[in-house]
């Protein structure tokens, strides 16, 4: 048989996709399998993107402030007591502002475990300063607790640092269980493409071996078969992010944003809120089916021409 026959055959398998029509069932569950998976890896984009911004704003808020407990004492009256930690804390540089917090505010403190009781008002419950810092030029705070404990009898400073602390290492720990779940999605999609090759090879072995008996090689059978896996993994990740974003918007509408501060109020910033989050965000949802259609070709390609060169 001539080349010219051979390029023949070659034009009529690439017009009419007789190799792998789309159809065929190991290319439909690929899409279909392929979809949930961006679907789920979109959530886990969003769900990082959620936990890291959440983290940063409690950290930031919890760095931006201290808190001076005093103590009840025989020894002095508190307003008294009060007063003089509020002057040293005004006299104190990196503190922007002083807030002295009224009776109550400790007792709220103590309601979720005690109960809103009247022994609240029995028990000598420490008084509470609110004291806001600069944060670029923040005070020295052992300088500042010593001071005020040798000063003030029953004073002491909380500066939040093991709240802070703690909350990096809670978010920071969630931030690689999220990577960890896309790593995972990676691995799956990767075994499932692989599966699928192999599954449209034996469904199409008289097609291979008439291709291969026509001249056509190894290599221009796999170019035939990834193309098609191309398509499958782009369409794929499109649904399966446009879902995922859809899951979000639905979310952050699914109450008032003026009226909630939770969960629904960030995933609406999430998607509509400032063009430097926003770009960001879209950005990494762009990710799934650009990696999604980079995967189902190049680990199709490699499938193929292995299974070709070993088995066909």
């Amino acid at each position: 048989m001539t080349r010219k026959s051979i390029n023949k055959a070659d034009n009529v398998a690439i017009t009419t996709n007789s190799l792998m029509p789309r159809t065929q069932m190991p290319l439909r569950t690929l899409m279909i399998s392929m979809t949930v998976m961006c679907y789920l890896a979109s959530l886990a984009i969003g769900a990082l993107l959620l936990i890291t911004r959440a983290v940063d704003d409690w950290t930031s808020e919890i760095s931006g402030e201290v808190t001076v407990q005093v103590r009840p004492t025989n020894d002095a009256k508190m307003n008294d007591k009060l007063a003089q930690a509020a002057s040293i804390l005004k006299a104190t540089r990196g503190v922007t502002s002083v807030d002295i917090l009224d009776k109550n505010a400790g007792n709220k403190l103590l309601e979720p475990w005690l109960g809103n009781a009247e022994i609240l008002n029995q028990l000598p419950v420490p008084r509470l300063i609110a004291v806001a810092i600069d944060q670029k030029n923040p005070p020295d705070f052992e300088i500042l607790a010593k001071k005020l404990s040798e000063t003030i009898k029953g004073a002491s400073l909380d500066t939040h640092r093991r709240w802070q602390t703690e909350l990096t290492r809670m978010g920071s720990n969630l931030v690689w269980l999220g990577i960890g779940i896309l790593a995972l999605i990676t691995v799956s999609a990767i075994a499932l493409v692989i599966f699928a090759s192999r599954s449209a090879l034996d469904v199409n072995r008289e097609v291979v071996e008439v291709l291969h008996f026509v001249g056509a090689s190894d290599k221009y059978i796999a170019r035939q078969v990834q193309w098609q896996f191309l398509r499958a993994g782009l369409q794929s990740g499109l649904i399966g992010t446009i879902a995922g974003l859809a899951t979000f918007f639905l979310l952050g509408i699914s109450s008032s944003v003026t009226s909630s501060n939770g969960l629904a109020a960030a995933s609406y910033s999430l998607l509509i809120g400032t063009p430097d989050v926003t770009f960001s965000s879209y950005l990494l949802f762009l990710l799934v089916p650009i990696l999604t259609t980079l995967i189902c070709l190049i680990a199709a390609r490699l499938a193929i021409l292995r299974i070709l060169g070993n088995a066909i």
